[in-house]
C-alpha cells in the first residue's frame, strides 16, 4: 500500500473482540465457533454486550500491546478502527455483520469469515486510510468506509429497523422503497476548492468504494491514496434515479449526466434543515458537516497476496 510498505507479520498477542449480534443473526452456534476457532489461533475472547464494552476492552488491550480483532459488522470494525487509530495499535478483523463493506474493501473473504483467523497467523500488516466527519453539534466519528447525506440517510434511517433482510438484499429493498417517496432538497458540497450546489439527491464521501453490502457508490475510492471520493447525485429526474439504480449497484454511474465526481481531502456537505450525515451505516449528527482524510492512520491485516504483496487494496492506476 502506498502509505508505507507492507511489514511482515511480528509474534503479536491477540484479544478478539465479538459482537454476538452481529449479522442481525446472533445464533448462539455462531458465536461459539467463532469463539472455538479464535480461541485455537491462541487469542483471548472476549464477548461485548455493546459497542461501549466493546470499545473500553480494546483500547486496553492496545494498552498491553495486544493487536485486537474485530469479530463484527462495519459498525462494530468502525469503533474498533478508531480506537486502533488512537493507540495506533494492530487491527484484524473477522467479519460477521450483514454488510461487511470495509472487509470486502481489504480482500477478505467475506461469505467465510471464520477463514481470517487463519490471517492471525498467516497476514501480513499494511497501513490503510481512514475518514473523520464533524457534524454540526460537535459530534465527531472516524469512519472506514463510505458517509452520505439526502437519500441515503433515509435508506439507512428504515434499512436499521429492518431484522428479515441483510446484506445487498436490505439495502436494494431499502433504496428502492425510499426512491419511490424521497424528495431532493437544495445541498451544498464543497471539495477542496470546488463547490457543488443545488437539488440533490445524495452525496457519498468514500473512503472505500462501497456500502449496504457491496453497492459501489464511490467505485474509484481506495483506502491508501490519502483522498476522499466523492459522488453526488443531482438535480436529475426520478425515472432517471430509479432507471440507473442496477448501475449504481455496480459503480457503473461516474460519467453519467447529473452524476458529479470528485476528489479530495476536505469535505463539507451543507443542507436543508433536518439533514444528517451517516457514515459507516451509523447517524453522525446534523449537517452542516466537515469530512477529512486520514491517510494511513490505521494499522490493519489483510491477506498475503502470491507475489507477497496485497493486491486488493493498492492504489489507483
Amino acid at each position: 500500500m502506498r502509505p508505507g510498505p507492507v511489514a511482515t507479520l511480528p509474534a503479536v498477542h491477540w484479544t478478539a473482540v465479538v459482537n454476538p449480534a452481529a449479522g442481525r443473526r446472533g445464533r448462539r452456534g455462531d458465536v461459539a465457533r467463532l469463539r472455538d476457532a479464535l480461541t485455537a489461533a491462541g487469542a483471548t475472547v472476549r464477548i461485548t454486550a455493546d459497542a461501549a464494552e466493546g470499545r473500553a476492552v480494546a483500547a486496553d488491550a492496545f494498552a498491553a500491546g495486544h493487536g485486537v480483532v474485530a469479530c463484527g459488522g462495519d459498525g462494530t470494525v468502525r469503533v474498533l478502527a478508531e480506537t486502533a487509530a488512537a493507540a495506533d495499535g494492530l487491527l484484524a478483523i473477522v467479519a460477521t455483520g450483514s454488510g461487511n463493506d470495509f472487509a470486502r474493501a481489504l480482500g477478505l473473504d467475506h461469505q467465510h469469515p471464520l477463514a481470517a483467523v487463519d490471517l492471525l497467523r498467516t497476514g501480513r500488516e499494511v497501513r490503510c486510510d481512514l475518514a473523520r466527519a464533524t457534524a454540526a453539534d460537535g459530534t465527531e466519528v472516524v469512519f472506514t468506509t463510505v458517509a452520505n447525506s439526502g437519500l441515503d440517510g433515509e435508506v439507512n434511517r428504515w434499512a436499521n429497523t429492518v431484522q428479515r433482510l441483510t446484506g445487498t438484499a436490505l439495502y436494494t429493498v431499502a433504496a428502492l422503497r425510499t426512491m419511490a417517496t424521497y424528495r431532493p432538497g437544495s445541498m451544498r458540497i464543497t471539495v477542496d476548492d470546488v463547490v457543488v450546489d443545488g437539488p440533490t439527491w445524495l452525496v457519498a464521501i468514500g473512503n472505500t468504494d462501497s456500502y449496504g453490502g457491496g453497492m459501489r457508490i464511490t467505485p474509484a475510492a481506495r483506502a491508501d491514496d490519502g483522498l476522499l471520493d466523492v459522488v453526488v447525485v443531482g438535480d436529475v429526474s426520478r425515472p432517471t434515479v430509479l432507471g440507473r439504480f442496477p448501475q449504481m449497484m455496480r459503480g457503473r454511474h461516474l460519467g453519467i449526466r447529473g452524476i458529479t465526481h470528485l476528489t479530495g481531502r476536505r469535505v463539507t456537505v451543507e443542507g436543508v434543515p433536518g439533514q444528517d450525515l451517516w457514515a459507516s451505516g451509523e447517524p453522525v449528527g446534523p449537517l452542516p458537516a466537515t469530512l477529512e482524510a486520514l491517510p494511513g492512520a490505521l494499522r490493519v491485516l489483510v491477506p498475503t497476496g502470491a507475489d507477497g504483496g496485497d493486491p486488493e487494496v493498492s492504489p489507483r492506476r
